[in-house]
């Protein structure tokens, strides 16, 4: 498709200057409503001398509005009904300034009827206003940035729809999920309902295929050809280029979403998983893959519990353990004994107390030992175990074969020997294992691994590059 190049004309020029102009009667009618109040008391008297040249000012910069606003409405692209309302109550506004003029002048004959028209002259100001910025913006332009309880107070409040219920990316529908959120932040806002620049408008599918005044935006399989694509990478400067200077560009990953998704035939209701993939578009995706929640993250239970005893939480709470839920809402336990490094075998049993709860358990660094592990096994729903730096040496290691759900345990620091090492063949779900300067042999390891090939083994003895700026040596010179 051909971009068509305007040559422009005096009457756009001068239409386009509407938005510059129409705020000088919004100030100026304001001041001019303060200055009427004040002048109704005695001691702000003075001012009213005022009022007469603010006036006058103020219904020649409407009028002027008025001239401006109808030359930027012959541009056309804007909804009819809202540019009807905002061109009346624009022209409302010129005259009841021009209204306030003349009963400021011949005051003495109408002294009541100023007040009630400035108060009109406001009311007017402020739909003219709100229904102006509806034509810039659309008609929810305010409501979509309203506080949730300015919105339930005003019976505001909108349940989203069509929003994404996707966890994994591949799961997520192409145009719903991932180009339509794109089209909506960066388009919507001059391709709608209310405001059809170039007769286009992008709201759905069926919107976009229909195009604008200039014909298709859309050729499918060809982004290249397609002007709803080509004209997003024109350079900054370029008068044809969307989203138009001033206003944010589209990002690199959005570009390769919309040019994906147009190559692959502008589908809807496919996802992600059932398209053809190039390496570009799998390393935007790679990006967009969600954050898990915390209560359905990998080491949290599905399934729900019943809330801990009080009593059984002080209890540990008492020896300085940290006793918390793993989140909002959740009766699941995380129970740290960062601070309680006396933490021995004859506290164990306290923690069977919450054996329904706890699901985290930290007791690195605490006092305990191989008589520990049978206490630790009768903790079926543990999914996370830290024992570094502890005296375990793997004797009866082989309990932790009844916590079935466990699936990170860190062994960093200990000296658990290579048959305590193998038992963890039991723990099928096992997927992290720290064993940092525990003494393993290559083999135990490598056997370990044969096991469980989706176990991520982590043998630390990590080296960072040493940087120029680690060697330096600071002098103190005395002086």
């Amino acid at each position: 498709m051909r971009l068509l190049i305007s040559s422009g004309s005096w009457s756009m020029f001068i239409g386009r200057s509407h938005p510059l102009l129409v705020h000088l009667p919004i100030g100026i009618l304001i001041i001019a409503f303060i200055l009427t109040l004040l002048a109704r008391r005695e001691k702000w008297r003075h001012v009213q001398t005022a009022l007469p040249a603010v006036l006058l000012a103020a219904a020649l910069s409407a009028i002027l509005s008025c001239i401006t606003g109808y030359l930027l409405s012959l541009d056309g692209g804007y909804e009819e009904t809202l540019l009807q309302t905002h061109k009346y109550l624009g022209i409302g506004v010129a005259v009841i300034s021009t209204g306030l003029y003349l009963l400021e002048r011949n005051k003495h004959r109408f002294p009541r009827l100023q007040l009630p028209a400035a108060l009109l002259m406001v009311l007017l100001l402020g739909a003219a206003g709100h229904y102006g910025g509806s034509l810039t913006h659309g008609d929810d332009y305010l409501t979509q940035a309203m506080p949730a309880p300015l919105q339930r107070i005003t019976g505001m409040n909108k349940t989203v729809t069509n929003a994404a219920t996707y966890t994994n990316i591949g799961d997520a529908r192409l145009y719903e999920d991932l180009v339509r959120p794109v089209l909506t932040n960066r388009c919507y806002g001059c391709h709608n309902e209310q405001k059809l620049k170039g007769g286009l408008r992008l709201e759905s599918i069926a919107l976009i295929r229909k195009g604008g005044e200039h014909g298709p935006v859309l050729k499918d399989s060809l982004p290249e050809e397609s002007e709803l694509f080509k004209r997003l990478i024109l350079p900054e400067e370029d008068e044809h280029r969307m989203p138009p200077k001033g206003k944010p560009s589209v990002t690199p990953q959005e570009l390769e979403l919309l040019h994906w998704w147009i190559a692959e035939g502008a589908p809807a209701g496919k996802t992600v998983k059932e398209l053809e993939k190039t390496s570009r578009i799998m390393a935007v995706l790679e990006g967009m893959q969600p954050a898990t929640p915390l209560d359905k993250q990998e080491f949290v239970p599905e399934e729900n519990t019943g809330a801990a005893s009080e009593q059984k939480m002080a209890a540990l709470e008492a020896l300085k353990v940290k006793v918390m839920p793993v989140g909002a809402g959740s009766h699941y336990l995380t129970v740290d004994a960062i601070n309680a490094a006396g933490f021995s075998n004859r506290d164990m049993q306290l923690l069977l107390g919450l054996k329904e709860q706890l699901i985290w358990l930290d007791l690195s660094g605490t006092a305990i030992t191989d008589s520990a592990l049978a206490v630790l096994g009768q903790l079926k729903k543990l999914t996370r175990l830290d024992l570094r730096n502890t005296a375990i040496k793997g004797n009866g290691l082989k309990e932790l074969g009844n916590c079935r759900e466990l699936r990170y345990l860190n062994l960093a620091g200990t000296a658990v020997n290579a048959e305590g090492l193998l038992s963890l063949q039991q723990n099928k779900k096992l997927q992290q294992l720290y064993v940092y300067q525990a003494g393993f042999t290559p083999a135990a390891l490598r056997q370990l691994q044969q096991a469980l090939p989706k176990l991520k083994l982590d043998t630390g003895g990590y080296r960072l590059q040493q940087l120029a700026s680690d060697t330096v040596i600071y002098h103190k010179i005395s002086g």
